[in-house]
């Protein structure tokens, strides 16, 4: 994972080295040989990155979790199955929705406010980053306060939202050995709550987009641009998402990743102005929320490895991985698990996930046909991870 934050930027101390093999000599042309010349080190740098969908959540989450007993929460068993994800990663990054807070009353729609004990566990598992979502201001200025203190002291990065004018101005950018990565994130609104500062909040203005793409690229080798934009549960993007996805890679986004709709929506390759390939994942679903929709209860956990050789970067590979949340009985009380779900269809026909019913299973099964269907692209090289 990351070693080292300052800033906002982010140092690891890993690098990889490889060797450039020495040309052949041509066929007339014989040179000696220097045995005491040394070869060119290749100098080669990958990170490998996980971005899911939205994280926020309702009470019938949070009421899961509560220890009666102790007057406490823990989300740690609904995280267990996907942590390794987190773990294995260079950074990883997820939308946060809502206000987390030390102190309840805890709330879902239409104002959500969690606990500070669901921030513990995605630090625990290893999460790096979240963009905020349309929720930041639902509890106002002290709402953002509190979220923004408790994301400091877990050392998640949040972006898109910022407390101070000072920290609005910094660009995320996370740095492996030579490569650096840049995220800004922007926000379609904020359900018509004030904004009492305009730095307070990044909401989609191509204005500022084109602008923050161009400084962003003085400070980095690869601009990922993070929108929470579209139509809620519609499985497809709108006119105005394409037409703001191309734009932005025509800014010089070298890809783009978005949330909001609650569903999964395809990923598609467009050619920016200058002739570059920009992936574009619409909509990456829930990751984890209470919602029971037909479509809302599954996500996808995106992979991808970034590659800088000799000063030059290119997105190498783009995979993704999908995911149900799991929602059973246990002790007559509701549980909720993000499932893998390939990996969970094969552990229930070994007999290895018995806390899901016949119907999760089902309900497993779909959920999983219905994502590969949706996603799988062979012709931009966009498939399910192995």
């Amino acid at each position: 994972m990351l070693g080292l934050v300052i800033c906002g930027y982010y140092f690891s101390l890993n690098r990889t080295v490889g060797t450039v093999l020495p040309i052949s000599n041509t066929a007339d042309i014989v040179l000696p040989i220097d045995n005491n010349k040394t070869e060119k080190p290749e100098i080669k740098t990958e990170a490998i990155i996980i971005s899911v969908g939205d994280i926020f959540l309702h009470d019938t989450n949070f009421n899961s979790v509560f220890n009666a007993s102790t007057k406490s929460y823990n989300f740690d068993s609904v995280f267990l199955p996907v942590a390794d994800y987190f773990k294995n990663a260079d950074l990883s990054t997820a939308w946060l929705g809502g206000v987390m807070d030390a102190k309840g009353p805890y709330a879902g729609y239409p104002l959500f406010k969690s606990p500070v004990a669901l921030i513990d566990t995605l630090q625990n598992i290893g999460l790096d980053v979240v963009f905020r979502t349309n929720h930041t201001m639902d509890y106002g200025i002290k709402g953002l306060k509190s979220t923004t203190e408790i994301l400091d002291t877990h050392n998640i990065s949040q972006v898109a939202a910022y407390a101070t004018e000072e920290n609005s101005k910094k660009i995320f950018i996370f740095q492996k050995d030579d490569l650096k990565i840049a995220y800004l994130g922007y926000i379609y609104g904020m359900n018509g709550l004030p904004i009492p500062e305009p730095w307070m909040i990044n909401l989609i203005d191509l204005n500022k987009i084109q602008s923050d793409i161009s400084e962003a690229k003085k400070q980095s080798d690869f601009v990922i641009v993070a929108l929470h934009f579209g139509n809620e549960y519609q499985r497809y993007p709108s006119a105005w998402q394409k037409d703001t996805a191309q734009k932005i890679a025509d800014y010089g986004a070298d890809m783009i990743i978005g949330s909001h709709p609650h569903v999964i929506q395809p990923v598609e390759m467009v050619n920016s102005s200058d002739g570059r390939k920009v992936y574009v994942a619409y909509s990456l679903g829930n990751f984890y929320c209470g919602q029971r929709e037909h479509y809302t209860d599954a996500g996808m956990i995106l992979k991808y490895t970034i590659e800088k050789i000799q000063g030059e970067t290119r997105l190498k590979e783009i995979r993704y991985i999908p995911t149900w949340v799991a929602q059973y009985k246990e002790n007559g009380k509701n549980q909720y698990k993000i499932l893998p779900s390939k990996k969970y269809i094969d552990l229930y026909q070994q007999g290895q996930a018995n806390f899901l019913s016949l119907a999760n299973y089902n309900r497993l099964k779909q959920t999983y046909q219905e994502t590969v269907q949706h996603l799988n692209n062979p012709d931009i090289g966009f498939i399910e991870e192995e």
